[in-house]
Parts: C-alpha cells; sequence; structure tokens
C-alpha cells in the first residue's frame, strides 16, 4: 500500500531488516571496539617489545580472526540472495500468501457457479476426474507457475546492508593488514637484534684469542729459567732489568691490542661485522 511516497514494507521484510540491522551493528560495534584497543597495542609493542604486550597482540589477532570470519559469512550470504532472483523472488512470503487467497476464493466461486449448472452426482463426477487429471504440486503452487513478483524492493533493502556490511570488513581487512605490517616490522627488529648478539660474539671470540696470545707471551717469561733478566747483579743492571721488563710487558699489550685492531678491521672489510 502506497501513502504518497513511502510505501510499507510487508511483515516478513521488516522482520529481515530487523535481524540484519541488529547483525550488523552488533558486528560494527565489535569490530571498533577491537580498532580502539589493537592499534594502541600494536603501537606499543613497536616502541616497546615484551611478553606482556606480545600476549595482548596475540589475544587481539585471535579476535580479528573470528569476527572476520563471522562478518565475511554474513557477506556471502547476501551477496548469495542478491545474485539469485529466483531465492529473492522466495521470499515474498505476503504476496505468496495473498494469491494462494485470491486462488482458492475464485476456485470456490467456480465450484458454487458450476454446482448450480448441473446436478450433484454430475458434479460429483466432474471433481474426482479434473483430480486425477490434476498433476502434483499444481494444487499448491499452480497460481504461482509464470508468476515473478518485483524484487526491487527486496533487492534496494538487501544491498544497503550489504554495503554496510563490506564497509565493516574493509576495516577487519585494513587492521589485519596493519598487524601483519607490524609483526613483519618486529621480525625485522629481532634480527637485526640477533644480528648485533652475533656480532659482539664475534668480537669477544677474537679478543679471547688475542688475549690468549698475550698470555702465551706471559707464559713463556714466567717459566722457570734462569735468565738475565730475573738475576741482576748490580744497581745498572737491575734498573735495566726493570727497564727491559716493562717493553716486554707494553709490548705484549701493544701486539695483543694491534692483532684485535687488524681483525676487526678485517672482519669489516669482509662484511662479516659492521
Amino acid at each position: 500500500m502506497k501513502d504518497g511516497s513511502t510505501k510499507v514494507l510487508p511483515f516478513e521484510f521488516r522482520a529481515l531488516e530487523v535481524c540484519l540491522e541488529s547483525a550488523c551493528r552488533s558486528l560494527e560495534e565489535e569490530t571498533v571496539t577491537l580498532e580502539k584497543e589493537a592499534y594502541p597495542a600494536l603501537d606499543e609493542l613497536t616502541s616497546k617489545i615484551s611478553t606482556l604486550n606480545l600476549e595482548r597482540v596475540r589475544q587481539i589477532k585471535s579476535r580479528l580472526v573470528a569476527i572476520s570470519g563471522r562478518v565475511q559469512k554474513v557477506r556471502d550470504e547476501l551477496e548469495h540472495l542478491l545474485d539469485d532472483e529466483m531465492d529473492m523472488a522466495e521470499m515474498y512470503l505476503t504476496e505468496k500468501l495473498a494469491r494462494e487467497d485470491i486462488s482458492e476464493t475464485s476456485s470456490r466461486v467456480e465450484v458454487d457457479d458450476h454446482d448450480h449448472d448441473h446436478d450433484p452426482s454430475q458434479l460429483e463426477e466432474d471433481m474426482d476426474e479434473d483430480y486425477r487429471s490434476e498433476p502434483a504440486g499444481t494444487a499448491s503452487n499452480g497460481s504461482f507457475i509464470g508468476y515473478k513478483p518485483n524484487i526491487e524492493e527486496l533487492e534496494m533493502l538487501l544491498e544497503a546492508y550489504f554495503v554496510q556490511i563490506d564497509g565493516t570488513l574493509n576495516k577487519l581487512s585494513h587492521l589485519r593488514e596493519y598487524v601483519d605490517d607490524t609483526e613483519d616490522y618486529i621480525n625485522i627488529m629481532l634480527d637485526d637484534k640477533q644480528n648485533q648478539l652475533l656480532q659482539m660474539g664475534v668480537m669477544l671470540s677474537t679478543a679471547t684469542v688475542v688475549i690468549t696470545a698475550g698470555v702465551a707471551v706471559v707464559g713463556l717469561f714466567g717459566m722457570n729459567i734462569g735468565i738475565s733478566l730475573y738475576t741482576p747483579v748490580g744497581e745498572e743492571q737491575t734498573r735495566a732489568a726493570h727497564v727491559k721488563f716493562w717493553e716486554t710487558t707494553f709490548g705484549t699489550i701493544a701486539g695483543c691490542t694491534i692483532l684485535y685492531v687488524i681483525a676487526m678491521g678485517w672482519g669489516k672489510r669482509s662484511g662479516l661485522l659492521q
């Protein structure tokens, strides 16, 4: 029924609209809530990698997957209905019921007219013949053969909510991309930290080798062998022995330092160190 430019939707479409409105609103609210929690948590994770932040992001990702699945399912169902005009035509229940009532009324009128024109026995024989010759399913659906309702109203209703649920799905897709980008950034940071630790390990190993060389020199001079350096006779010889001792000590330290610098330089030139 039209009232001016406003057309009242059938009952089944009003019920469908209420269901779609409730589902879309619920999914939209969950998406907005998830966005408010996700973006700050992801930004905090990029600034500080910790077990607590990683656990929060893991929970957010689990919720994102669950909500995305529900939204995708609703979208697929709406898309399926919009692509199938027969399914949309089958949803016009009020119009079907009205046509059934009209068909039954017209059938009664025809039977009454036929009853007035023929005797009761002949009428009963004619009805039996009509029933036997009538194909299965024609009695209930015959009035709808070749009938196709105008599905424009239902199509506009479904398209409106399809656009709304598609927008919600786009928000979730953007959030998923942001999560994936954050994961890639975290992996890059962790790889960089690992490379730094490996470089530190190489530097410490090199220092250990150089110090070991110095210890070998110290051990060589510390063996219990009688040499003039440790058996001075006069004051001049004592002073000369101390000079030689310090020369040997500082020479060993300088040699170890030079070896370490050479090793580090070779590592940087070869690309092993940065």
